[in-house]
C-alpha cells in the first residue's frame, strides 16, 4: 500500500560513526583522517545523522534473525549461525548473531546521550531543547530502546541489568521528550514518528489506553522507515533474493496462489491471494544446494527501506486495544478495513476471545510481513511452543525453543 514516507534521508560519514563508539571525546587525536571534537561541534547535523544511522543500520539483519527464530524463515545455507537460529539453538551462535546487533545498539544509545550533551554545550540548553537535531537524536534513542526491549529479555548496561520492561519504559520516556522537542522545533515528521513509536512502546507495556490514543493520532499513509546509505544492502533482500541463504519456512510452501502475474501466500479465511504476502518460487535451491528456496518480493532492490512505525501498524494497535476491551465489533471493523485495502473480504465478528485473538495474530503476520514483529508476537502471546509443536518437526521442537533473545523470559500476555 502507498505510504507517505516520514523518513530521514541522510548520508552517513564513516568518521562520524567512529564517534559512536566513544565514551568521551576520543576523536580529539592527531590523526588527520579523523574528525576532532571541534569538527563535530561545527557539523552537528552529521552527529545527529550518525546516531540515527547507527540505529537503522542494524534493522535489516535484525529482521532476518527475528524471522529465523520465529516461524517465518528457515536456513537454506550451510552457515552455522543461520542453522542454529533456525533450529532454536541461539546459544550456539557464539555472539555472532543478535548479540552483535545488541552491542551496536547499546553503543548507539550511548552516542545519543553524548550527542544531546554536545548540542546543549554548543547551542545552549534552551536552543537545544527546541532544536530539530535534538528531536532527531531523541527519536533515534527512543527507537533503539524500543527495539532492544522488543528483542532481549535483559541487557547489561553501565553495571546494571536492564529488563525488557526497563528498556520499554525508557523508550516511552525518551519518545515523550522527543515529541515535545519536535513540536517546539516545528518538525511534524519527527513528532509523528515519535508518537507512533510511543504507541508501539505503550502497546508492549500493555498500556492500552495510551497506546490507542497515540495510534489514533497518526495520519493515513504515514511511515517512518529505516533508510540505508548507498553502500548498504538491505539484508533481507540480500540473504533471500541474492545469495539464497534463507528462505520462506516450509510450512508456508503449499499455500501459494497466483494473482496478476505474481504469487502470494493464500489468505486462510478466504482462500484468495493475499497481496500483503508476496513470495516467489522459481524452482531454485538454496545456497546449500539441497533445500527448495522460496523467496520474498516485499523488498525487491538492494536499497529498499524497512518500515519501523507506520499507519497500518497503528491500526493494528487500535484493533488490539479494542480486543483487550472485548470490543470485537470495533476491532474487526479495523482489521476488515486493512483487508479491504488489498481486496480481501472481511471477517464476521467473532463471538469469543480465542477466535478474535487468532484473527488478530494472523492479521499482524500479514500486515507486518518481514518487518521483524512475528517473533515479538509469538513471545508476548505465549504462542512459540504452540506454533512449533503443531509442525511436529523433531528438529524444531516447540518445547525449550526461546521466544526472545538472551534467555527465557515470561510473556506479558494482554
Amino acid at each position: 500500500m502507498a505510504r507517505l514516507e516520514g523518513v530521514i534521508r541522510f548520508g552517513w560519514l564513516v568518521t562520524v560513526m567512529l564517534y559512536l563508539g566513544a565514551c568521551g571525546d576520543v576523536l580529539t587525536v592527531s590523526d588527520p583522517n579523523r574528525l576532532t571534537s571541534d569538527d563535530l561541534d561545527n557539523d552537528l547535523a552529521a552527529v545527529a545523522n550518525g546516531v540515527e544511522g547507527a540505529v537503522y543500520e542494524e534493522v535489516d539483519y535484525w529482521v532476518v534473525l527475528q524471522a529465523l527464530l520465529a516461524d517465518v524463515l528457515q536456513s537454506t545455507d550451510t552457515s552455522s549461525v543461520f542453522n542454529a537460529v533456525d533450529l532454536g539453538r541461539i546459544d550456539e551462535t557464539r555472539g555472532m548473531a543478535m548479540d552483535r546487533i545488541g552491542s551496536r545498539w547499546a553503543r548507539a544509545s550511548g552516542a545519543a546521550r553524548l550527542a544531546e550533551e554536545r548540542f546543549k554545550r554548543v547551542l545552549g540548553d534552551s536552543e537545544a531543547e527546541a532544536s530539530a537535531l535534538t528531536a532527531q537524536v531523541l527519536l533515534a534513542s527512543g527507537l533503539v530502546n524500543l527495539y532492544r526491549g522488543m528483542t532481549f529479555c535483559s541487557v547489561a548496561e553501565d553495571g546494571r541489568l536492564l529488563s525488557d520492561r526497563d528498556l520499554l519504559d525508557a523508550a516511552e520516556q525518551t519518545l515523550t521528550r522527543a515529541i515535545a522537542v519536535a513540536r517546539a522545533a516545528q518538525r511534524s515528521d519527527y513528532e509523528a514518528a515519535a508518537v507512533a513509536a510511543r504507541a508501539q512502546a505503550r502497546a508492549m507495556l500493555l498500556e492500552w489506553a495510551g497506546a490507542a490514543s497515540d495510534a489514533a493520532a497518526i495520519p493515513q499513509g504515514f511511515s517512518h522507515d529505516a533508510v540505508f546509505p548507498s553502500s548498504h544492502v538491505n539484508a533481507v533482500y540480500e540473504r533471500m533474493s541474492v545469495d539464497r541463504s534463507v528462505g520462506l519456512m516450509y510450512q508456508w510452501w503449499e499455500g501459494i496462489a497466483e494473482a496478476g502475474g505474481s504469487s502470494f501466500l493464500v489468505d486462510p479465511s478466504s482462500g484468495l491471494a493475499d497481496r500483503r504476502l508476496p513470495v516467489f518460487h522459481s524452482g531454485a535451491l538454496g545456497s546449500d544446494e539441497q533445500t527448495p528456496h522460496y523467496d520474498q518480493r516485499k523488498y525487491v532492490v538492494a536499497s529498499d527501506h524497512i518500515p519501523l512505525v507506520h499507519y497500518d501498524l497503528m491500526r493494528l494497535i487500535l484493533a488490539e486495544a479494542l480486543v483487550n476491551r472485548r470490543e470485537y465489533a470495533g476491532a474487526t471493523a479495523i482489521l476488515n478495513e486493512l483487508r479491504g485495502d488489498v481486496g480481501l473480504p472481511g471477517y464476521a465478528v467473532p463471538g469469543d476471545f480465542f477466535t478474535m485473538q487468532e484473527i488478530l495474530v494472523h492479521e499482524r503476520f500479514a500486515e507486518l510481513f518481514l518487518e521483524g514483529h512475528r517473533l515479538v508476537d509469538l513471545h508476548r502471546k505465549g504462542l512459540m511452543r504452540v506454533v512449533f509443536d503443531e509442525l511436529m518437526d523433531p528438529e524444531r521442537p516447540g518445547w525449550g525453543r526461546p521466544s526472545k533473545w538472551g534467555g527465557h523470559c515470561p510473556a506479558q500476555v494482554g
